[in-house]
């Protein structure tokens, strides 16, 4: 079982420490909470757990249609976004596609079960794992059936513009490839969904976007994600996507998109301050390369010789806190670590652990 993060549970056996009072840093969840309302519906909905939910998801396609001004023949929602890749791989039958990395592990799983042929192209570190344009529309011009971009990218938190985006879109329209962006993250880099490709989607039939609620509103425990592309990809999707794979208390959270606009405002401007606060503090401390973060988690780069990742992580685990390992994303090794950017005063609390635990290293 491929697992990615946010194991609150083995870690609270491993390290004796209740649940509650774990500080969760390797999983990527808006600290503002559940929006307003949406606990309310959650309870209200249990009476309507007697039903089965509704096999075609109508009210759930109607509310992302208006969230996003999509048409709802455009949406298939599934259960979070994993489901949406593994299914869109199944009916691409891709042959070969390109995936910038490191990037989520969660696409070459899928590639491989599709038995799509996988190719990397390299984020460098030199140049802070920001995408080379050029170089990468020069490989993947001829051969490949898909380019494929997470936006922003997990676990470097770089952005793309729309600028650029647009013409990686154009290039890859005009030679017949799918360009599949996952901006499962987009509503939590400051700009929000104005840096999303959504409304190209009537434009260009290559297009695919996979998009998710967990993060944005912190129901991860729910599983609610949806894919948004061509209605031949959307209605080719729904002929071979599971029945009855979503639960009704899920598709219920999605009401609170028509009322979320304070939420959204309040995301925003957390971010936009946390963001460059975290940034500054964790640059300042010695014994660590901190990338800039363009979403609401930071990747690192340990650079004490003595020191590695998952000594890191038990120390941090005995102190309650939880950071993801990164050294199995491609292109990355036993040095880089990520972690997510949460309130302030959970932040002060992370920073200072952090650097206790390589002051510790240093003297060792």
């Amino acid at each position: 079982m491929h697992i990615h993060g946010g194991n609150i549970y083995r870690a609270s056996q491993t390290f004796g420490i209740r649940m509650e009072d774990i500080m969760d840093y390797s999983a990527n969840i808006n600290p503002l909470g559940l929006p307003e309302g949406l606990k309310e519906l959650l309870i209200t909905g249990i009476d309507n757990l007697i039903n089965y939910p509704d096999p075609e998801y109508t009210e759930l396609k109607k509310e992302i249609s208006g969230y996003l001004k999509v048409d709802e023949e455009c949406i298939i929602p599934g259960n979070g976004a994993s489901e949406i890749i593994y299914l869109l791989f199944e009916v691409l039958k891709l042959k070969k596609i390109m995936i910038p990395a490191p990037s989520f592990n969660e696409y070459i799983q899928a590639a491989q079960v599709s038995g799509t042929e996988t190719v990397f192209f390299e984020l460098k570190e030199k140049s802070n794992f920001k995408l080379n344009i050029d170089e990468l529309l020069d490989e993947v011009k001829s051969g490949y059936d898909a380019l494929l971009l997470c936006n922003p990218n997990n676990p470097t938190s770089t952005l793309l513009s729309r600028k650029e985006l647009y013409r990686i879109l154009q290039f890859t329209s005009a030679r017949g490839i799918y360009l599949i962006i996952d901006e499962a993250f987009i509503e939590l880099t400051v700009g929000g969904n104005g840096n999303s490709m959504t409304d190209t989607l009537g434009k260009f039939n290559n297009l695919f976007i996979i998009r998710a609620f967990t993060k944005l509103f912190a129901i991860p425990g729910l599983r609610l994600g949806y894919g948004l592309g061509s209605t031949d990809i959307i209605n080719a999707m729904w002929k071979r996507k599971m029945p009855w794979s979503i639960n009704s208390l899920a598709c219920s959270a999605a009401r609170v998109l028509s009322n979320c606009s304070q939420y959204l405002e309040k995301t925003a401007l957390w971010l936009a301050e946390e963001k460059e606060w975290f940034y500054k503090e964790l640059s300042s401390i010695h014994g660590i390369k901190v990338f800039e973060p363009q979403t609401n988690f930071i990747l690192i780069k340990i650079t004490l010789p003595s020191l590695d990742v998952r000594t890191l992580k038990e120390y941090m685990g005995k102190k309650g806190v939880l950071i993801r390992d990164a050294s199995n994303f491609k292109f990355l090794n036993d040095k880089f670590f990520r972690i997510a950017i949460k309130d302030r005063k959970s932040n002060v609390k992370f920073q200072s652990l952090l650097k206790e635990a390589l002051e510790y290293a240093s003297r060792s």
